[in-house]
C-alpha cells in the first residue's frame, strides 16, 4: 500500500533521515518505536509529503506520489549527458550509472533526453498528492483542530470543501461517528471546552470522517495527561480490530506489543531492526534497541 524508497531528507545540513526503506501492507498495523530525534515522525510526515523528502521516492497503491528521484531508476540515469560521456570514455554502461547514482553528480545540463525521461516516468505512474492525501489521514500529536470552529464544523470542513459530501451528507457521518466516541453532546462546543483525550477523539474522527485507507498517527498520546491516554488507546484498538491500515509514532510500548503486526525501531535516521513484537520485544538484536528497550519497559 505505502512504499517508502531509499527516502533521505535534510533540513539544511541536519540529516534526519538517511536512505529509509520500508512497506505497509493493506490492513497491516506498524508501531515505529525509537529515541527522540531518531526521524519517527520526519519519516511519517514523508509518508503523505507533509515533508518533502530531499531524495528518494513515495509510492500509494503503486502510484508514485512524490517527485520522480531519478537515481532510482537506470533508465533515466542511462540517457543522461554525464552517462554518455562515461560509456564514450570506455567505461561500461552498467557501471557508468551506477557511479553516477552514487555521486549524484546529474544536474541541469544533463540534456532534453533525460528532462524528458524523469517526465515521462512521472506521467506514467504519478499521482496528484492532493488526491492521494484524501486516502491517508493524519492525526497530529497536539490535534490540530481548528480552534475558531465548533467540533461538528471541525468534522464537515474538509468533506464539503473538497465536495466528497453534501453538507447534509458529512453531518449524517459526522454525528454517526461523534455518537461512536459518545461525544454527540459536543457537536457544537470549540475546541477550548474540551478535554485533551476528547480533542484527541475527535482528531481521530476527523480523519475518518473522510473515508480513508489509511491512518497515520504521530505520537497521538503523548500530549495528553496520563489518566486520558487510555480513552485514545481504546479507540485505536477498535480501528485496529476492524482492520484499518495504521501506522503509529509511539512511546506507548504496551500499545505496540498488543497491536502492531510489525514493529520498527529507528535511531539516528535508520530502520536497525524490524520485525513482530514478539521478536522485537522479546529476542532484540541490535545493541541499541536491546539499550533502548532496558529504559523504556
Amino acid at each position: 500500500m505505502i512504499s517508502v524508497k531509499n527516502i533521505t531528507k535534510k533540513f539544511g545540513d541536519l540529516t534526519v533521515l538517511r536512505g529509509v526503506d520500508c512497506e505497509i501492507a493493506s490492513g497491516e498495523k506498524v508501531a515505529i518505536i525509537g529515541p527522540s530525534g531518531s526521524g519517527k515522525s520526519t519519516l511519517l510526515r514523508c509518508m503523505n509529503l507533509l515533508e518533502t523528502p530531499t531524495s528518494g521516492e513515495v509510492w500509494l497503491d503503486d502510484k508514485l506520489i512524490s517527485d520522480v528521484d531519478p537515481y532510482l531508476h537506470e533508465e533515466i540515469v542511462a540517457v543522461s549527458a554525464t552517462c554518455a560521456r562515461s560509456v564514450q570514455a570506455g567505461v561500461a554502461s552498467e557501471q557508468a550509472v551506477d557511479e553516477i547514482r552514487k555521486k549524484r553528480s546529474l544536474g541541469k545540463w544533463e540534456g532534453s533526453a533525460y528532462k524528458n525521461a524523469i517526465k515521462e516516468y512521472a506521467a506514467e505512474h504519478g499521482q496528484n498528492i492532493n488526491l492521494a492525501r484524501r486516502k491517508m489521514g493524519m492525526v497530529f500529536q497536539h490535534f490540530n483542530l481548528f480552534n475558531n470552529k465548533t467540533v461538528i464544523e471541525n468534522l464537515t470542513l474538509a468533506p464539503i470543501d473538497l465536495k466528497l459530501k453534501t453538507k447534509e451528507e458529512a453531518e449524517a457521518r459526522a454525528m454517526e461517528l461523534l455518537n461512536r466516541i459518545g461525544l454527540a453532546d459536543k457537536r457544537d462546543e470549540y475546541p477550548s471546552k474540551l478535554s485533551g483525550g476528547q480533542k484527541q477523539r475527535v482528531a481521530i474522527i476527523r480523519a475518518l470522517a473522510m473515508d480513508p485507507d489509511v491512518l497515520l498517527f504521530d505520537e497521538p498520546t503523548s500530549a495528553l495527561d496520563p489518566e486520558m491516554v487510555g480513552e485514545v488507546l481504546d479507540l485505536m484498538k477498535e480501528l485496529a480490530n476492524e482492520g484499518m491500515t495504521m501506522v503509529i509514532v509511539t512511546h506507548e510500548m504496551g500499545f505496540a506489543r498488543e497491536v502492531a503486526d510489525r514493529v520498527l525501531f529507528m535511531d539516528e535516521g535508520h530502520i536497525k531492526e524490524e520485525g513482530s513484537p514478539e521478536e522485537l520485544f522479546k529476542n532484540p538484536k541490535d545493541e541499541r534497541l536491546k539499550e533502548f528497550l532496558s529504559k523504556v519497559l
